[in-house]
């Protein structure tokens, strides 16, 4: 099981169906931690059997997404958050804290627009930057999550101008 994690996109939809054509033959879903969930429109009609997983951003003013769900892909639980409530750009406690309630083994954030992974007490807590706009010297970047065997990967990846190489990844 292999999902594609994205958040912070900000109406560059061009790079998100970049992406998502690059790796649909090994892409299972799509994650969206907020920030222009409408980015994932054409995908969603493009590609109508992939689930597509999301939650709204502090940018995001609609009703269609909840601002934080937990979901289970393959055995693992996944709480998902835009993190802009949990504070993240001070501390990941509040979103650990949330994530632990839920009994979830990953936690994914995004807001900060700057790569995040860290296992935090057992919780592999996850941001995948921005593909469009990084912020605090970081590069575009995403991520994925690969379960196999009851094993969770966590990998965040550097993208620049269509190379993409690996900036962290954690296993669980």
């Amino acid at each position: 099981m292999k999902a594609l994690v994205l958040s912070d996109s900000h109406n560059s939809t061009w790079l998100i169906n970049s992406l998502a054509e690059k790796y649909r033959a090994r892409t299972d879903c799509i994650i969206h931690l907020g920030d222009c969930t409408e980015d994932l429109d054409e995908i969603r009609q493009k590609y109508k059997s992939l689930p597509i997983y999301q939650v709204r951003g502090n940018n995001d003013y609609d009703s269609l997404y909840p601002s934080e769900r937990t979901i289970t892909l393959a055995g693992k639980r996944i709480y998902m958050t835009h993190g802009h409530r949990h504070r993240v750009y001070y501390s990941t406690d509040r979103l650990y804290y949330a994530a632990a309630e839920e009994q979830a083994d990953i936690a994914l954030f995004g807001h900060t627009h700057v790569p995040y992974l860290e296992n935090e007490g057992g919780i592999l807590v996850m941001n995948p930057g921005s593909i469009t706009l990084p912020r605090g010297g970081s590069e575009r970047s995403f991520a994925f999550i690969t379960i196999e065997g009851g094993r969770a990967t966590l990998s965040v990846m550097g993208y620049n101008d269509g190379d993409v190489h690996i900036i962290r990844t954690l296993t669980l």
